[in-house]
Formats: C-alpha cells, sequence, structure tokens
C-alpha cells in the first residue's frame, strides 16, 4: 500500500469512526496478504526496503507515524480484548 491509499484509508475511518465488520475482513485480508508478499522476499531484497525508510521517516516522519498510530487504534479497538 503506498502512502496516498494509506491517508484515503485514515480519512474514511475518520469519517466512520468505526470498521464495519466487512471492513474490518477486507483490511484483514489486505494486512495478511501484504504478509504473504514480505514473507516470499528474500533477504536482499527486505534490506533494499529497509533501506528507504530513513528517507521515507525523514520526508513523511509525522503521516507515517499517525499513520501507523491510527491503525493500531483500529486493530484494538476491533480485537476480542479491546
Amino acid at each position: 500500500m503506498d502512502l496516498h491509499t494509506a491517508i484515503q484509508i485514515e480519512k474514511s475511518i475518520q469519517n466512520t469512526d468505526k470498521l464495519s465488520g466487512a471492513d474490518y475482513l477486507e483490511q484483514l485480508s489486505r494486512i495478511e496478504e501484504k504478509f504473504r508478499i514480505w514473507k516470499n522476499k528474500n533477504f536482499l531484497q527486505r534490506v533494499s526496503i529497509f533501506r528507504k525508510l530513513p528517507e521515507l521517516s525523514r520526508n513523511h516522519g509525522d503521516n507515517l507515524s499517525e499513520w501507523v498510530l491510527s491503525e493500531m487504534g483500529i486493530i484494538v479497538d476491533n480485537s476480542e480484548i479491546g
């Protein structure tokens, strides 16, 4: 998922306050697919991605931080113990 898509999802989530069950399952499915892609990358491919993180953090740190925190909030709010 690129940053633009993440921001659009965040805006839609803020507008609805809570995800419906179907939206939550759809996001969970996307997360599982992204993890499957990550799991299948070799070491050098992963290193390449991690080398991009400092630049992304410098240029988009506030947006990335807000997005990560909001995603964690969604997971906690929709968890069985949340």
